[in-house]
């Protein structure tokens, strides 16, 4: 029986799309990946736990199969990425471009609710 990535515990349909285009077409490649590289590949959802997660569930969804077959880890083919800008965080002490220092800084939005006629005694 070949299963399908669908078939591994956790994994849906919209999860299993994101894998087979970032190159993990089937449960055998995934059972033999190693976790690093699946959050390299920074599909939204997927961190250290769920990766090992899946890998666990793919690999015993194979031993399933065929109890006497150990899986290889292999490395698993990285999705292209662009090139994200790294920001350098501000130090103290030291002068920073301004735009940078804004852009570090968190954001608050406090909204009053009312009308004027209410009136505020």
């Amino acid at each position: 029986m070949v299963y399908q990535l669908e078939d591994v515990k956790g994994i849906g349909s919209e999860m299993a799309k994101k894998l087979k285009e970032a190159g993990i077409t089937s449960v055998e490649v995934l059972a033999s990946s190693k976790p690093d590289n699946i959050v390299k590949l920074k599909i939204k959802g997927i961190g250290n736990a769920t990766a090992l997660r899946f890998i666990k569930s793919a690999d015993s969804l194979l031993k399933e199969q065929s109890p006497e077959v150990e899986t290889p880890k292999l490395d698993v083919i990285e999705k292209p990425t662009k090139k994200a800008k790294t920001t350098k965080k501000a130090k103290p002490g030291k002068s920073t471009n301004l735009k940078e220092l804004i852009k570090q800084q968190a954001e608050c939005n406090i909204g009053l609710v009312g009308h004027v006629d209410h009136g505020m005694n």
